[in-house]
């Protein structure tokens, strides 16, 4: 697999950059000849010694850097003696200057070292005369020559090594080594050199809520083993990079589309989980693909970029860890931007209401209240589930707002249903963010003391999920609530990972024992068991059941016999805007609670 990078000249090209600057300091046959006569008449050992003394400062210096690097740089400098303008010396100084200044060695120790050398060169060729030749001049501005050539060779080397380093830092992601989003701008090509498209595959980790537990270092062990695995699987004209933490890129030059594309991602998901299982991992983290081809799905990098992470997203949506981009794909974008921008604005002009499903007694069929569920109609007519609004409140932020818009419509609810004489409570989910909000028990208080509506009419149910995560603060809280007179229910029981522990510790009022089990007790003889476990239990501790799903007669009756306390489901009504709930427990309550519970007295 290849990867672009600045590459240094080849040993060929390197050999000719000396030889072209030797030439453009002017040297030539004459110099050569000059500089061969001057080592066959000078003292080659008087001047190996006067060179090794005049280094001896920048010997220890270069020393205190790197033992190694800066002995070679020094040994290597004394080949100056000898010299005879072949490009060999140069080149071997050069990679013993580039070695020692990648250690730390100062940028101004060659100039320092080539001005050492020239004056014992120059102290050598006028040792004891008492006039100079017009030779020894000419060998004088030789070696002033050398000096000049030599310093600036080094300084090459270092402007290269700087260019090099700055380069990595801007290309490469320093952890793995591995190209990062600017290497891949600039290896983005809109169609490949054979025509045919080139495909970018994403490669997205996600950490589950167990990765809390990890450390940065296993975290960063996964990645780079994760990386490792993504390199080898690549064919060798593909590039791998690295565009964030838990994000990879592979670009892949004719891949084209289709079935390739889609086994290319299949083998790039494959290689990863093998990576997570590898480090013992897999248990907290999760992996997804989002694959796009250019021209076809954009001709810039963010274009296609962007299309495979919406491929992968949307893929996400429906369970599946591969994504391919096409216009599908666009179309669901598109529709989900107009989405999130008519939530934004009906958050801002607080156009979210509430229905209420009945919720009876199971006893007599007497009405104990309604739990609020959240709806929002968008301009089109279409309405929007509850969990995909409450999925775009976190999105965004604004689940704290959405919760308090809920809470205070609910207690302007209940003061309606007051005054209409209808004498029941209503129960307001919670997300698990607002269980970590000190200020929530004081805005209930002042959201239904400005209604004037009584504290134990008001029920806030928890999910499973949204109390375990933060065990003491959880139960803190839940207790502030309590003390206020409010009551407490623990919903969807069952399908979460609460313990007899946790539910004997919680203060709640009440528990609703998850559709799921209730729907299928006709059928499955676990079910039953189950539900009757559970209200047993749960009546054991103190709480009134409530079970929820309830659609069938047969449902109902089975819940009679089991002694429990409250049932909700469309066999006794389907959500309704208040006016409605008003008008059904009117015909309720005085048409003999739907004549089930009269014909059975």
């Amino acid at each position: 697999m290849t990867v672009r990078n600045v590459q240094f000249e080849e040993p060929q090209d390197k050999v000719l950059a000396v030889r072209a600057a030797l030439a453009a300091h002017g040297f030539g046959e004459t110099e050569r000849a000059a500089l061969r006569a001057f080592w066959h008449s000078a003292d080659l050992a008087r001047l190996g010694d006067s060179l090794a003394d005049g280094l001896t400062v920048l010997r220890a210096e270069a020393a205190d850097v790197s033992p190694t690097c800066g002995d070679v740089f020094v040994q290597a400098f004394q080949g100056i003696i000898g010299w005879e303008l072949d490009p060999d010396w140069p080149l071997r100084l050069s990679a013993s200057w580039l070695a020692l200044y990648e250690a730390g060695g100062a940028p101004d120790m060659p100039a320092r070292a080539a001005a050492v050398a020239m004056t014992v060169l120059q102290g050598e060729l006028i040792h004891e005369r008492s006039s100079v030749s017009r030779l020894d001049a000419a060998l004088l501005q030789i070696i002033m020559r050398v000096g000049l050539l030599i310093a600036g060779l080094l300084a090459k080397v270092s402007n290269e090594a700087e260019a090099h380093a700055r380069w990595l830092a801007e290309h490469v992601e320093p952890t793995s080594g591995l190209p990062n989003r600017v290497a891949l701008i600039s290896r983005f090509e809109p169609a490949g050199a054979d025509g045919k498209p080139t495909g970018l595959l994403v490669v997205g980790l996600q950490w589950g809520e167990s990765a809390v537990l990890l450390n940065t270092a296993d975290r960063d062990r996964a990645r780079n083993e994760l990386g490792r695995a993504l390199l080898g699987r690549g064919r060798a004209d593909d590039s791998l990079f690295r565009v964030s933490d838990d994000d990879w890129v592979l670009w892949a030059p004719g891949v084209g589309d289709g079935p390739r594309l889609e086994l290319a991602a299949a083998a790039l998901l494959e290689a990863g989980e093998q990576a997570l299982r590898k480090v013992g991992l897999a248990s907290h983290a999760s992996l997804s693909v989002g694959a796009a081809v250019t021209p076809r799905d954009g001709d810039s990098i963010d274009a296609v970029l962007n299309a495979a992470r919406r491929a992968r997203v949307a893929a996400s949506r429906i369970g599946r860890s591969i994504g391919i981009a096409g216009p599908e794909i666009e179309l669901e974008r598109n529709e989900r931007v107009l989405l999130e921008r008519e939530f934004i604005e009906a958050m801002r002009n607080n156009e979210f209401g509430l229905h209420l499903q009945p919720i009876i007694q199971v006893s007599d069929g007497g009405c104990l209240g309604g739990e609020a569920l959240l709806r929002w109609q968008r301009s089109s007519g279409q309405w929007v589930p509850p969990p995909q609004i409450v999925s775009m409140a976190e999105q965004f932020g604004l689940m704290q707002q959405l919760t308090r818009l809920v809470l205070q419509r609910a207690a302007a609810m209940l003061s309606e249903l007051q005054r209409e004489g209808v004498a029941v409570g209503i129960a307001v989910n919670l997300a698990g963010g607002d269980l970590r909000d000190p200020e929530l028990p004081e805005f209930i208080a002042q959201a239904l003391a400005t209604w004037r509506v009584p504290p134990d009419r008001l029920t806030l149910e928890l999910t499973e999920g949204s109390m375990i995560a933060d065990d003491a603060h959880t139960l803190e809280l839940i207790a502030r609530l309590r003390s206020a007179g409010y009551g407490v229910a623990l919903d969807d029981f069952g399908t979460g990972y609460s313990s007899l522990a946790w539910l004997r510790r919680l203060p709640a009022t009440r528990l609703k024992i998850d559709r799921m089990f209730v729907q299928k007790m006709p059928e499955t003889p676990q079910d039953r068991a189950i539900v009757s476990s559970v209200i047993q239990l749960a009546q054991g501790l103190g709480l009134r059941v409530v079970a929820e799903g309830v659609e069938r007669e047969e449902q109902l009756r089975m819940l009679m016999a089991m002694g429990c306390d409250a049932a909700q489901g469309f066999l006794i009504a389907r959500p309704m805007a208040i006016a409605e709930f008003i008008a059904w427990w009117t015909e309720w309550e005085r048409g003999g609670r739907g004549g089930y519970w009269a014909s059975r007295q």
